[in-house]
Formats: C-alpha cells, sequence, structure tokens
C-alpha cells in the first residue's frame, strides 16, 4: 500500500469533518468570527478603498452570483469574496490567530459568497469555516517566522491554501477534489510585506486578502471541473514546504486537530495586531493614575521581539497612517494623549504633543514575555515623569486573546462602532440576533440583504 501524502491526510480531514464534530467553543468561536468580520466589512466599506473594491467587483466581475457587503451589487462568487476580503481588511481590525494569522478576511468572504450562491445553511457555513482555520493554521504555524523573515505575507500565502479548504467544503467535494483543490491552490500562492515599507503609496496589504479569498474559489472549482493538482504539493521535493518555509516535517499535521478555530482571537483596536498589548499596557497605565504629559521625561516599551523588529515598528517618523499603525512610539504616544487606537485616532500621529512624546520612547525586548511568545504576546509601558515617578502598565496577554476574551458586550460595541450610521437601527439588531443564532439560519443567502441598507424592509432576523 503506498503511503498517503500530506495533500491527500489534509483533504481527508476537511472532507470527512462534520457539524457535529465541532466543539461547542468553535461554534461560538464561529458566531463571533461572523459578526466582528461583517462589521469591519461594513466599516471598510465605508471607505474610499472600500468603494473602489466595490465598484471593480460590480463593473469589472460582473454577475448575479452573490453579493458585495454593504453595497448590494452582486458579482460572480470570486469577485464579492475578493471585494469582500479587501474592505473587511481596510481597518485593521479583523480577527488574529497565533498559528493563522488574519484568517476570517480570507475565509469569511468565501463562505459567505459560496454559501449565498449554493444556500447553504448556518451548520454547514460553520463547518466550511471551521475546516478552512484548520487548514490555514497548519500551514501557516510552519512557515510562518520563515515566511516573514524573507518578507512573505501570510494572507495570500497559507490564505490560498486555507480559502481552498473552505470552498471544496462549502461545495461539498470529494476526498479527491478537495486535495486538488488545496494543491492548485498551492500554486497560487504568492505576496509580500512590501506595502509595510510602501505604507500610503499602495494598496496591497489589503487586495491581498482579497486574493486570497479568491485564489481559495476558483481552485475549487478548477478541480471540481476535473483538473488536478500535484499529489506533493505540501511534503514534495518541491512543494510548498520546501518552496515557501523551512521545509517539509510529518509534525506539521499535529496541528490539524480540528479546533483551530477554537484558539482564534480578536482585535478591539485597529493597527498591526503586535502594538495592541502596547495599548492595552498603555491604557492599563493610565487606569491606575493619569500622569501629567506635560511631565513626562522618558517612556519605556518592553515587549517580544517579534513586535519590536523589524526596524518600521520602532518608526519615529511615519510618513503615513499606513506606517504609523505599525509603529510602538507612535502607539504608546497616542494612547497618552487620545486614550483609543482606531484609525481616525492613528491619523493623528503626527499632532505636535503625539511627536513631542513618541520622541521620548525607549523600546526594548523583555525576556519572559519573550520566553513565552507566541503564547504570550504581552507588553510593559513605564513612564518616568521630572519628579522621578514611575507610572507602570503591564499586560502578559493582548485584549482580545483566548486567555483575555472580549466580552459579549464588547463585541457587540465593537460592531455598532464600526457598521456607525450606515444600518437603520433595526437593521442592526436583526444582524446582531442572527449572528447570535448562526447556527439556525436556514439559508445564508437571506443574511446578506440585511448588511445593505434597506429603510423599508422588515427587520425579523432569518
Amino acid at each position: 500500500m503506498s503511503k498517503k501524502t500530506a495533500i491527500t491526510i489534509v483533504a481527508e480531514h476537511v472532507a470527512a469533518r462534520r457539524y457535529s464534530d465541532l466543539s461547542a467553543l468553535t461554534i461560538t468561536r464561529a458566531r463571533q468570527v461572523l459578526l466582528d468580520y461583517i462589521g469591519t466589512m461594513l466599516g471598510g466599506y465605508q471607505t474610499e478603498l472600500g468603494r473602489l473594491a466595490a465598484d471593480y467587483a460590480a463593473q469589472m466581475q460582473a454577475g448575479d452570483d452573490a453579493t458585495i457587503v454593504g453595497d448590494g451589487r452582486r458579482s460572480t462568487v470570486e469577485g464579492a469574496a475578493w471585494a469582500n476580503g479587501v474592505m473587511g481588511k481596510f481597518l485593521g481590525m479583523d480577527d488574529t490567530h497565533r498559528g493563522g494569522g488574519h484568517t476570517a478576511s480570507q475565509l469569511v468572504p468565501v463562505v459567505l459568497a459560496l454559501g449565498e450562491r449554493l444556500r447553504l445553511n448556518g451548520e454547514q457555513l460553520i463547518t466550511a469555516l471551521a475546516v478552512g482555520y484548520d487548514v490555514m493554521d497548519m500551514v501557516n504555524s510552519a512557515v510562518d517566522v520563515w515566511q516573514r523573515e524573507r518578507g512573505l505575507d501570510h494572507k495570500s500565502q497559507a490564505g490560498s491554501l486555507g480559502s481552498a479548504a473552505s470552498a471544496a467544503k462549502a461545495m461539498g467535494l470529494s476526498v479527491e477534489k478537495t486535495a486538488d483543490a488545496i494543491a492548485l491552490a498551492m500554486d497560487m500562492a504568492c505576496g509580500t510585506e512590501q506595502y509595510v515599507w510602501d505604507a500610503g503609496a499602495c494598496d496591497t496589504k489589503d487586495l491581498l486578502a482579497g486574493y486570497g479569498a479568491r485564489n481559495g474559489i476558483y481552485a475549487a472549482k478548477l478541480a471540481d471541473f476535473g483538473f488536478r493538482g500535484p499529489p506533493g504539493a505540501l511534503d514534495g521535493e518541491y512543494g510548498y514546504f520546501h518552496a515557501f518555509g523551512p521545509g517539509w516535517h510529518p509534525a506539521y499535521l499535529e496541528v490539524l486537530d480540528g479546533e483551530s478555530l477554537a484558539r482564534t482571537g480578536f482585535k478591539p483596536h485597529a493597527g498591526c495586531r503586535h502594538v495592541h498589548s502596547c495599548v492595552d499596557a498603555t491604557q492599563a497605565l493610565l487606569a491606575a493614575g493619569r500622569p501629567d504629559l506635560s511631565a513626562i521625561t522618558a517612556i519605556e516599551v518592553d515587549s517580544y521581539l517579534e513586535a519590536i523588529t523589524p526596524a518600521f515598528r520602532v518608526n519615529y517618523e511615519p510618513k503615513a497612517v499606513g506606517q504609523a499603525g505599525f509603529s510602538l512610539p507612535v502607539t504608546v504616544s497616542i494612547i497618552l494623549t487620545r486614550g483609543n487606537w482606531f484609525r481616525e485616532d492613528i491619523a493623528a500621529f503626527d499632532e505636535p504633543e503625539a511627536r513631542r512624546l513618541r520622541h521620548l520612547v525607549k523600546v526594548g525586548l523583555d525576556e519572559k514575555i519573550e520566553a513565552g511568545h507566541p503564547l504570550t504576546n504581552g507588553c510593559e509601558v513605564r513612564i518616568t515623569t521630572d519628579d522621578g515617578t514611575v507610572h507602570r502598565g503591564r499586560v502578559e496577554y493582548a485584549k482580545g486573546e483566548p486567555e483575555n476574551m472580549i466580552s459579549d458586550e464588547e463585541f457587540e460595541a465593537k460592531f455598532r462602532y464600526l457598521v456607525g450610521d450606515m444600518l437603520p437601527a433595526q437593521q442592526v439588531e436583526a444582524l446582531l440576533e442572527s449572528c447570535a443564532g448562526l447556527e439556525y439560519l436556514a439559508d445564508v443567502g437571506e443574511l446578506l440583504p440585511l448588511t445593505v441598507p434597506q429603510p423599508l424592509m422588515s427587520y425579523a432576523a432569518v
């Protein structure tokens, strides 16, 4: 009997997974992920780039398969997934995962677009979402450090493979065709993080999420039509882990335990996840006693290595909001002057007081936090005033990690903040109620109209 390839083992996991296999926590996280990402899409749609993405999908990928969230126009399944991925990534408030990275921006657009087209129910959507998280976590956990050193971006790399798994599950593909879908997506894996260095001069940070979502659907459709991918797509001599990672090891498959979605986290703030523990530590410091900003003489920020390197994470002179959102000196100065870390706060990065304070910041490594990373992603902030007083704030886990989870009330508050006044109040309530009972949804297509302003509609929850 021939030995199974890694792609076959992964495909068997995806094809065999059933809703009844999922843990209660996985189902809870699925509800939260869907609500959270619908909020980020609606928030992103209200920006210039979000509307541009919607216009492109509606005009250049015209179709009647799936809804462009927030917009109401329709596109092909691939076009809607691409646009929804782009608009949901723009604000930088989509979910976070220690292994999978920012996962929802590639997978939720897939299950929504295909769910609408194929009239999937809530249980089917949740299952397709869960297997995509499993695959993306398995792939990205193995290559993340290696890829970051080389400037590769996980959203359209591991994201293409994860979204192919979700698409194959949503389409009900066999083990063989699921393997082909993921294998074909391997050869679509692409994308770099050059956007970090060129922030403000390019849109690719957000386009990459759309690429990942689109690639997975395209790969699954190719497989369903009869095209084949390489059996050695993952573990072959020139397979993914050789070409895009440190090489293949069977231990990678141990991550494929069916619980990846249960391990996801969420972002209560905007900007890069690696600055969020600095946000939380500074807010904790302020809650314990706000120092006189004019009396501050020194600011120290200590965190884990990935949060303080490379150089763009200690950028004292960002040229654009996109660069400022990655900078720890900017982060602590904005929290001190404004209290919050939303996009409108980050946009104030060059106000005089914030500029003065960020030049007082010294960034260093916290050995204890680094020793626990990636399980811990904390930060300590120390502020010294001219009378010698030291104000200290410290967190071991950023807010939204599984060990420091957002409450239901905080999820709802974030959703309402992102939606703003775009939707009528009753429609917002209907979305909240529908996502809270996601597993009981009879048809995903009933959910999408709730994302589009419709003042005259009946707001009964689906």
